[in-house]
């Protein structure tokens, strides 16, 4: 039977909601920065990306926003076929900073309170 406190766990993570992760250097077809929809990251999710690591493979960057970034419906905007094509043109610090926006993804009250 689950702890009392993982109910105070569940709804944390409810409460965080979807991040909206602005990607002005990917423009839609009105000029419009791409808008990534993300969920917060859980650690199974996290161990789960982790396991594929070998060395320092920063390949895990496409993976978070391979299995994080959802369009405004709610759906995948990337699947395992554009990983090779991410990691091999997408630009270093774009992926990186939206896999740490993934990452970090903040109640917005917290970030008031400090």
């Amino acid at each position: 039977m689950p702890s009392k406190f993982i109910e105070r766990v569940r709804q944390h993570k409810e409460n965080l909601g979807v991040r909206v992760i602005d990607v002005p250097e990917w423009l839609d077809d009105n000029g419009e920065a791409t808008k990534i929809y993300a969920q917060p990251i859980t650690l199974y999710e996290m161990r789960k990306w982790y396991k594929g690591i070998t060395n320092d493979d920063i390949g895990i960057l496409v993976d978070l926003v391979i299995g994080k970034a959802e369009d405004v419906d709610g759906k995948k905007m990337f699947t395992l076929e554009d990983r090779q094509p991410l990691l091999r043109t997408a630009e270093f610090s774009v992926i990186s900073r939206i896999a740490g926006d993934i990452m970090d993804h903040n109640d917005p009250d917290d970030i008031e309170k400090n």
